[in-house]
Protein backbone atom coordinates (compact mmCIF):
# COMPACT_ATOMS: atom_id res chain seq x y z
CA UNK A 1 0.00 0.00 0.00
CA UNK A 2 1.31 3.43 -0.95
CA UNK A 3 0.47 6.85 0.44
CA UNK A 4 0.03 9.84 -1.86
CA UNK A 5 -0.88 13.50 -1.30
CA UNK A 6 -3.55 15.54 -3.02
CA UNK A 7 -1.96 18.60 -4.63
CA UNK A 8 -3.36 22.12 -4.41
CA UNK A 9 -4.72 21.52 -7.94
CA UNK A 10 -6.60 18.38 -6.83
CA UNK A 11 -4.10 16.00 -8.45
CA UNK A 12 -2.54 12.79 -7.18
CA UNK A 13 0.39 10.81 -8.58
CA UNK A 14 0.07 7.06 -8.96
CA UNK A 15 3.42 5.61 -7.87
CA UNK A 16 5.59 4.34 -10.74
CA UNK A 17 5.75 0.78 -9.42
CA UNK A 18 1.93 0.60 -9.43
CA UNK A 19 1.71 2.15 -12.92
CA UNK A 20 4.22 -0.42 -14.16
CA UNK A 21 2.52 -3.35 -12.42
CA UNK A 22 -0.87 -2.37 -13.86
CA UNK A 23 0.52 -1.45 -17.31
CA UNK A 24 -0.87 2.10 -17.15
CA UNK A 25 0.73 4.21 -19.87
CA UNK A 26 0.71 8.02 -19.78
CA UNK A 27 -2.65 9.36 -20.89
CA UNK A 28 -4.68 6.50 -19.40
CA UNK A 29 -8.18 7.77 -18.57
CA UNK A 30 -9.88 6.70 -15.35
CA UNK A 31 -13.43 6.53 -14.05
CA UNK A 32 -13.61 7.75 -10.46
CA UNK A 33 -16.38 6.46 -8.21
CA UNK A 34 -17.39 7.34 -4.68
CA UNK A 35 -17.85 4.26 -2.49
CA UNK A 36 -18.83 3.74 1.13
CA UNK A 37 -15.15 3.50 2.07
CA UNK A 38 -13.65 6.18 -0.18
CA UNK A 39 -12.83 6.62 -3.85
CA UNK A 40 -12.14 4.04 -6.52
CA UNK A 41 -10.14 4.70 -9.70
CA UNK A 42 -10.81 2.31 -12.57
CA UNK A 43 -9.01 2.57 -15.92
CA UNK A 44 -11.47 3.28 -18.71
CA UNK A 45 -12.09 0.32 -20.95
CA UNK A 46 -10.10 0.07 -24.14
CA UNK A 47 -13.03 -1.53 -25.91
CA UNK A 48 -16.06 0.44 -27.10
CA UNK A 49 -19.55 -0.53 -26.00
CA UNK A 50 -21.07 -3.18 -28.23
CA UNK A 51 -24.49 -4.75 -28.63
CA UNK A 52 -25.21 -8.47 -28.39
CA UNK A 53 -25.64 -8.60 -32.16
CA UNK A 54 -22.17 -7.09 -32.70
CA UNK A 55 -20.45 -9.75 -30.61
CA UNK A 56 -22.71 -12.56 -31.70
CA UNK A 57 -19.83 -14.81 -32.79
CA UNK A 58 -18.47 -14.91 -29.24
CA UNK A 59 -21.76 -16.06 -27.75
CA UNK A 60 -23.42 -18.12 -30.45
CA UNK A 61 -24.06 -21.83 -29.99
CA UNK A 62 -25.95 -24.10 -32.34
CA UNK A 63 -29.65 -24.25 -31.61
CA UNK A 64 -29.48 -21.45 -29.08
CA UNK A 65 -31.08 -18.08 -29.71
CA UNK A 66 -29.41 -14.98 -28.37
CA UNK A 67 -31.14 -12.77 -25.82
CA UNK A 68 -31.88 -9.19 -26.77
CA UNK A 69 -29.92 -6.26 -25.36
CA UNK A 70 -33.00 -5.37 -23.28
CA UNK A 71 -33.18 -8.91 -21.84
CA UNK A 72 -29.50 -8.83 -20.90
CA UNK A 73 -29.80 -5.40 -19.27
CA UNK A 74 -32.88 -6.55 -17.32
CA UNK A 75 -31.04 -9.68 -16.15
CA UNK A 76 -28.00 -7.68 -15.02
CA UNK A 77 -30.22 -5.16 -13.23
CA UNK A 78 -32.07 -7.97 -11.41
CA UNK A 79 -28.80 -9.62 -10.32
CA UNK A 80 -27.35 -6.32 -9.08
CA UNK A 81 -30.54 -5.58 -7.16
CA UNK A 82 -30.46 -9.05 -5.57
CA UNK A 83 -26.82 -8.52 -4.54
CA UNK A 84 -27.64 -5.08 -3.15
CA UNK A 85 -30.63 -6.44 -1.20
CA UNK A 86 -28.50 -9.29 0.17
CA UNK A 87 -25.78 -6.89 1.35
CA UNK A 88 -28.31 -4.72 3.19
CA UNK A 89 -29.89 -7.39 5.21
Amino acid sequence: METVKLSSKGQIVIPKAMRDDMHLPPGTEFVISATATGLTLTPKTLFPKATVREVRGFLAKRGRSLPSDADIKASIKAKLKAQDDASKG
